[in-house]
């Protein structure tokens, strides 16, 4: 959890620290072509928002800060479907040392990078998406190794929860420590961290519980479901890509890579420049949103796990109930965004509410590689990233529809429901969670 919390940290800070570092406004999306901009973002800010880099040392054009915001994305895409082989063939626990170590040397170079040319720093971050990609591939290896069964969805949602914690911190402890030390320490912040993570990971983890020097017999015990979890050399590629659920599962990340980019990019932009939020409080909004679905993350694997031990219901309809309540959550919240209208209260309770929804997909689809196949869980977990594409095309696509239609953000929420309730059907329809005979690929008899 800790890893992850650094490496979204690391990831995602500069999206806080660009904002002291470029001079000239910045502003991802144009709201001014919205026609029903509410009353009080004409008034607050002229229907434009209000510049927050009066100070900034850097003189970038809006695509140059987009281009550097978005390199890293692309070095991560490329590595993350091959990095949970890597993982698998070079070993989790050596990965994701690797990975977070490589990731904090890079982000000490940051502000050198940035003084240098705004190429070098955007050449830089596609570096840490490169580097970072395999990271959790890697994890979802090694949880597959270390979950007791009755636990799984407890161990992974607390491991995965520190994507938000990583979040809570990069939104509000960034902004703090530009103010008070300014935003190079951003950087040096993030990557001492991260290096200061590394020694304590390779010191107290290992691959699997029988290699670990301080396991307990009762744990060994706990454990003993797991024994037969190894990575296997072959890959039966023609068996995984013939494999529903799991393509129900790249379809799934891709809706929810799309509603999670809509939430988080997008938010903080609408509240402030359409609804009329000031830009502290559409970050209080979005940091409470943030926190309300590091709760409900736990909350759900808590249930999860909950539900089976007790024959509630069979795994595979677990998986099904907690979708569809995250399914139910996201989209009623995503119209009721688009129905409140400019009611601030209300639209910024339906941001919230629609983000809680969101954990419940690391608790369903995001479990898919360990359900069908533990024993190429990195290997799946990657391929599974490949449905990431959504985190790129949503904001795309929100900004082309601000600017071609009156009503752009309705539009773009509409979409956004719409293709996370026709995807989600899909998902909900062919869901699995039984072991493939795939899994165990190296013992057929070919």
């Amino acid at each position: 959890m800790v890893g992850v919390a650094v490496d979204y940290f690391v990831r995602y800070s500069i999206s806080v620290a660009i904002v002291a570092m470029v001079a000239n406004p910045h502003t991802p999306t144009n709201a001014t072509h919205d026609q029903e901009i509410c009353p009080a973002a004409v008034n607050a800010s002229g229907g434009g928002g209000v510049d927050p880099h009066a100070e900034g040392e850097y003189d970038w054009s809006e695509e140059m800060t987009g281009v550097i915001l978005g390199m890293f994305f692309w070095g991560y895409f490329i590595t993350k479907a091959a990095g949970g082989r890597i993982a698998e063939l070079v070993g989790a626990r050596r990965t994701m040392a690797a990975s977070l170590g490589a990731s904090g040397l890079l982000s000490l170079l940051c502000p050198t990078a940035a003084g240098i040319h705004p190429l070098a720093l955007a050449g830089l971050r596609l570096a840490m998406g490169l580097v970072q990609g395999p990271a959790f591939p890697a994890l979802y290896s090694l949880l597959s190794r270390w979950s007791a069964p009755e636990e799984l969805a407890t161990m992974v949602a607390v491991a995965f929860s520190g994507m938000l914690l990583g979040n809570m911190v990069a939104l509000g402890g960034s902004g703090l420590v530009v103010e008070w030390f300014g935003w190079r320490w951003v950087f040096w912040v993030g990557g001492l961290l991260a290096l200061a993570w590394t020694p304590l990971w390779l010191a107290l983890v290992r691959e699997s519980p029988e290699e670990h020097p301080w396991i307990t017999p009762e744990e060994k015990r706990l454990l003993a479901a797991n024994l037969d979890v190894k990575p296997r050399r072959r890959v039966p590629w023609s068996r995984v890509l013939r494999c529903w659920t799991f393509l129900a599962a790249v379809v799934a990340e891709f809706s929810g890579s799309w509603v999670a980019a809509l939430l988080t990019t997008e938010a903080p932009t609408f509240l402030t420049n359409q609804i009329g939020l000031s830009l502290q409080s559409s970050g209080y909004v979005c940091l409470v949103g943030t926190a309300v679905s590091y709760v409900f993350a736990i909350f759900y694997g808590k249930l999860s796990d909950f539900l089976i031990r007790r024959d509630c219901l069979t795994k595979v309809n677990v998986r099904r109930l907690l979708y569809t309540v995250g399914f139910v959550l996201i989209c009623s919240s995503l119209m009721g965004i688009v129905l409140a209208k400019c009611d601030v209260v209300a639209v910024s309770v339906f941001v919230v509410v629609a983000m809680a929804g969101t954990s419940t997909n690391m608790v369903t689809y995001q479990l898919a590689p360990m359900d069908l196949a533990p024993n190429y869980a990195g290997t799946l977990s990657g391929l599974i990233g490949i449905g990431n594409i959504g985190s790129f095309a949503a904001p795309l696509v929100t900004s082309k529809l601000l600017v071609d239609l009156e009503n752009g953000w309705s539009a773009a929420f509409l979409l956004g429901g719409a293709i996370y309730f026709l995807l989600g059907i899909l998902y909900i329809f062919v869901v699995r969670a039984d072991i493939e005979p795939w899994n165990y690929y190296d013992e057929i008899d070919e």
